[in-house]
């Protein structure tokens, strides 16, 4: 009996409970410093051997589809549905049976009490509008009164709000299906692995008077190729887009041009490159050009390219090279100027901004708003209406001694009985 015990105060006890948001806060944290999902590459190349192990080893680099992730978020659920569940019938018991005049009259003692003339006065001013009557003896009285008794719900309600936000946020992370597109306005895009496809209708970017960028706007179409159906509407920073179970964000931007590739006079390829793409050669494949960067408004800075202004004053762009896998030239362009090898001529033109779309779809977002709601309530239910006894007992001389209990907020509520008896008091000299 004491191992079941034992384990019980283990399992469900408030330090448990604190260990383990301590633990998830902290992979919390490493799952916001740790570059999330990148391939063995990128961590072998970045950090140092042995860190770049132990983040592979310790699944650092999915923090939140981890194995230990899944344990600690786990356990604590089972730790906050373990102290609602325990915690609730003795709430229950204590709403039917924690409140009675029979029993505060029992307990009841003369610590921290105050004598009036008049306890019902007292009751109503204090906002004790229901009150209990008892005999207590010698013909004299006994008066009780509890308000806010919904109060003692606070920590409860609270603590299941936390239950249901850590299990939101814990399915959202495992099952949310997160996809990326981006394109110049005009263009069709497949989401890849899924039915849908993104049309962007227009992109723009809305500057304020001192010049800088105060918005980006995509005009979107979100298109369900299987059922036909599509929603179009508007996605900018911080207002996401909502269609057909997906939400769409603009998530960021960049610079694209028109690449149009020749042999003598006759054209041979036209595409739109985003810069950081590159391009193979249609009749060449051991010809690639890659669109480096592009600078907008284009200075040298102590010999290399930079940019004065994010304006199209004078377009440029950085492109490499690349025949057979070496690099066979690189260099920086105008706007029109080509790029020449043999009889083939590449023009880089026409510079406009692309936007990336982020699309997303979370089956339980619902829950970590629910959860919200239940920690307000419960903060609600513990600071605003927290549980008030008063109580008063009639003395031989018809006066009252009155006394209180709040388990929260306890000295105010004594404060402010204090603070009307004197009133009450001073109200009956003048009378």
């Amino acid at each position: 009996m004491k191992t079941k015990q034992t384990i019980k105060n283990l399992l469900f006890s408030m330090r448990t409970a604190i260990v383990l948001l301590l633990l998830l806060t902290i992979a919390c944290i490493l799952g916001s410093v740790i570059p999330q999902g990148e391939l063995e590459a990128y961590y072998t190349g970045y950090y140092s051997g042995t860190v770049a192990r132990l983040i592979l080893l310790a699944q650092v680099d999915d923090v939140f589809h981890s194995w230990w992730f899944v344990v600690i978020t786990a356990a604590l659920c089972i730790n906050l549905l373990g102290c609602n569940l325990l915690r609730f019938p003795v709430l229950i018991r204590q709403m039917k049976e924690g409140y009675t005049a029979e029993k505060r009259m029992r307990a009841d003692d003369s610590s921290d009490s105050v004598c009036v003339s008049d306890a019902e006065k007292l009751f109503q001013r204090l906002h004790f509008s229901k009150t209990e009557t008892l005999e207590a003896g010698a013909g004299r009285k006994f008066l009780y009164g509890v308000r806010n008794k919904g109060g003692i719900w606070g920590a409860w309600l609270t603590h299941l709000g936390m239950l249901i936000i850590i299990l939101g946020f814990s399915l959202g992370q495992i099952f949310t299906e997160k996809y990326s597109v981006y394109g110049v306005a005009g263009e069709t895009l497949p989401v890849e692995g899924t039915s849908f496809e993104v049309t962007i209708n227009d992109f723009r970017t809305i500057l304020r008077e001192d010049e800088t960028v105060e918005q980006y706007v995509s005009d979107l179409t979100l298109t369900d190729t299987e059922s036909g159906d599509h929603v179009t509407d508007e996605t900018s920073v911080n207002h996401p887009m909502e269609a057909l179970g997906m939400k769409l964000y603009q998530n960021s931007t960049g610079w694209a041009a028109h690449v149009a590739v020749a042999r003598g006079e006759k054209l041979i390829q036209s595409e739109i490159l985003c810069a950081g793409e590159h391009l193979t050669v249609a009749d060449m494949p051991d010809l690639v050009l890659a669109f480096n960067a592009f600078y907008p408004d284009y200075v040298e800075v102590d010999g290399k390219p930079a940019t004065a202004s994010s304006a199209l004053n004078n377009p440029a762009y950085l492109y490499t090279l690349y025949y057979q896998g070496r690099v066979l030239g690189m260099n920086v362009l105008k706007d029109g100027q080509p790029i020449t090898v043999d009889d083939l001529s590449v023009v880089f033109m026409e510079p406009q901004q692309y936007t990336l779309i982020q699309l997303k779809s979370d089956p339980f977002t619902w829950l970590t708003l629910v959860g919200g709601v239940l920690i307000l309530a419960g903060l609600f239910l513990s600071f605003y209406l927290r549980t008030e006894e008063l109580w008063a007992r009639e003395l031989e001389d018809g006066s009252w001694r009155v006394s209180g209990y709040s388990r929260k907020g306890g000295i105010l509520f004594q404060e402010r009985i204090l603070e009307m008896t004197e009133e009450l008091t001073e109200g009956d000299k003048k009378a």
